[in-house]
């Protein structure tokens, strides 16, 4: 089924991708493929109603898209990554032909056989070219390339600029610490008596800031092959023990063991939570979703310890294709992805008139972050775009300052989905049990996570 609105439509210009028809691969000649040919691509990850303003976008651009591709039909899907069901969307044959994976699982698809091969294609139209090298990394395996990285970014304490006020805190002196996020947690609930602090603590989404928690005090839970389990250290204790003394001694994290990011993000956006750590891209839902009220929002980095090696987790989003995909699907797709994820870096008529219509409609332009494209790609577009920017730049003075500060480090390469979720228990024993010893709950997490990988 089309589940697409039409809902008018946003100024997005891209001029159609010349492709050649053929390529060749060392000495061996690969398939031809036709670039006019009529073809139908299913391209997932439509915002939900939800999220108006951006579903209207990426609606938008499927019609403009089809405008400068004749040739090509598009069919959105609201098909999204899930650990859980993945698998069976591929055996099933029901997986859309381009879909975002994340970093955690890239290389577990492509040593499965559940994703094509574009390297042939993404070769033909030049993307590569335009890339930073360092965000195709989780793309490629045995020299070869599986998708298109189109999302880089990483977490960020999100914090309630008016309740810092309320509390005698400096809305422009976010913490930089652990210590200094305990602190101000004990002040915003004297102050206000609303939660200074909360953390997720259910399914996967506990055991990825947790481990972020612990990649900050300069600890791993895998080395960097994923062949090793690495989460027995102090760091994996100190998180924990932090998060323990926030809940129950200082009182400074509300009564509720379990809370998940929904929840969180509606107490926040009601004001009554002073911070969490999450992806930077929470401010669109706290925009798009609970309607929350910009100029409150503050985002500053991940906090850290004063341990050597510490920093923050590296996230991120390739587009990768069904392996049942024709070739003349797998050049669709790509051709589809340079176009929406892409055009506004490339053109400034686009980014322009992008920028324009989602604040028209409500949308956030200019938020700050990572880019996976060049350096000065991103200065560029963001030079564009300029005058539409309705992100005040200067409540993410610390994040952006942080992105060439504080190192970088890959999320866990092996099975990190299924090591997430496995860590949320650890982490509700800690809180639901204030007696419970620490360091045998982290050697029991390491126990598990043996098994995980080792599968």
């Amino acid at each position: 089924m089309n589940l697409r609105t039409r809902v008018g439509l946003g100024a997005i210009v891209v001029g159609a991708l010349a492709v050649s028809a053929t390529g060749c691969a060392g000495a061996q000649q690969q398939p031809t493929i036709d670039p006019s040919a009529s073809v139908t691509i299913t391209v997932g990850d439509l915002p939900s109603t939800k999220a108006e303003a951006a579903r209207k976008n990426f609606l938008d651009a499927v019609d403009q898209f089809e405008k400068a591709n004749p040739n090509i039909t598009v069919e959105p899907s609201e098909t999204r990554w899930d650990n859980g069901s993945f698998s069976a969307l591929v055996a099933g044959g029901t997986m859309p032909t381009v879909m975002g994976v994340p970093f955690t699982n890239t290389q577990q698809v492509i040593a499965n056989g559940q994703v094509a091969d574009l390297t042939d294609v993404v070769n033909q139209l030049g993307i590569l070219d335009r890339l930073n090298p360092d965000t195709l990394k989780p793309a490629q395996a045995d020299g070869k390339t599986y998708g298109i990285p189109t999302t880089v970014d990483t977490v960020a304490l999100m914090y309630n600029r008016d309740l810092f006020k309320k509390a005698g805190l400096d809305p422009d002196k976010p913490p930089a610490t652990w210590d200094e996020v305990r602190t101000a947690a004990k002040a915003i609930t004297k102050a206000t008596g609303n939660p200074g602090y909360l953390q997720i603590t259910q399914e996967g989404q506990a055991g990825w800031i947790y481990t972020a928690s612990v990649y900050s005090r300069g600890g791993t839970i895998e080395n960097e092959a994923g062949d090793q389990v690495t989460i027995d250290n102090p760091a994996s204790v100190e998180a924990l023990q932090s998060l323990r003394d926030m809940f129950s001694t200082d009182k400074s994290m509300g009564s509720s063991v379990i809370m998940d990011l929904k929840t969180i993000m509606q107490e926040f956006a009601a004001g009554r939570a002073g911070m969490f750590v999450a992806p930077v891209a929470s401010y669109e839902w706290l925009n798009n979703v609970y309607d929350m009220d910009l100029s409150v929002i503050g985002a500053s980095h991940l906090p850290q310890g004063d341990t050597t090696g510490a920093g923050t987790p590296l996230l991120g989003t390739v587009q990768m294709t069904n392996p049942k995909s024709t070739p003349e699907q797998l050049l669709a797709a790509a051709k589809w992805v340079d176009f929406y994820y892409f055009g506004k870096f490339t053109s400034k008529d686009t980014a322009t008139a992008n920028a324009q219509a989602l604040v028209k409609d409500g949308g956030i332009v200019g938020l700050p972050g990572l880019s996976p494209l060049s350096a000065d790609a991103y200065k560029q577009y963001r030079e564009w775009i300029a005058d539409d920017i309705n992100v005040d730049p200067s409540h993410f003075t610390n994040y952006v300052d942080s992105l060439t500060k504080i190192p970088l480090i890959p999320e866990p390469t092996t099975r990190a989905q299924e090591v997430y979720a496995d860590l949320a228990s650890t982490v509700q024993a800690v809180l639901s049990d204030p007696s419970a010893p620490i360091e045998p709950l982290v050697k029991d997490a390491a126990s598990r996570i043996e098994r995980i990988i080792s599968q």
